[in-house]
């Protein structure tokens, strides 16, 4: 049975640099083979490098979304103002609509699909 602080620790996100051994571990380590934790320390700070690199990976996705959703809506009001412009106003208005509210629904959908 894990108690209050074992389920804490488990619910949050472990870092790297808290894993790493103490100073007499790592001396320890050195001793039997040297380089050893030099090694360790060079494998962490990659691994962070390379969570850095995922975040702003991440970012650059979701502002390209954003960027590509808002130009759909402005291709689409642009055909919506042309169909007008020539008579079919029912049509114009049908396309926009639909086509707005379909892809704010697949928004919506990924943004609370995220948040469980």
């Amino acid at each position: 049975m894990a108690t209050d602080g074992q389920t804490q620790q488990a619910a949050a996100p472990s870092s790297r640099w808290a894993d790493l051994p103490t100073a007499t571990q790592a001396k320890k380590w050195e001793e039997v083979s040297p380089g050893t934790f030099e090694r360790i320390m060079k494998a962490v700070e990659l691994a962070e490098r390379h969570d850095r690199l995922m975040d702003w990976a991440d970012v650059t996705v979701r502002v390209l979304g954003l960027l590509c959703g808002l130009a759909s809506v402005a291709i689409l009001a642009f055909l919506a103002k042309y169909l007008a412009d020539r008579g079919a106003t029912a049509t114009a208005l049908t396309l926009f609509g639909a086509s707005t509210a379909s892809m704010v629904s697949v928004f919506v959908a990924n943004r609370s699909k995220k948040r469980r």
